[in-house]
């Protein structure tokens, strides 16, 4: 689906990984500022 919309991004991220290491699952309940928090730590 995003590839779908943005064909440049499966040369970046060919694998469809777009966190390293692991990933954010739970959206449930949280805000912008509490998403930007986990991506920067």
């Amino acid at each position: 689906m995003m590839f779908d919309k943005h064909a440049n991004l499966k040369y970046k991220f060919g694998n469809r990984h777009f966190w390293a290491e692991g990933y954010y699952v739970s959206t449930v309940g949280l805000n912008e500022a509490t998403i930007k928090k986990y991506i920067q730590e």
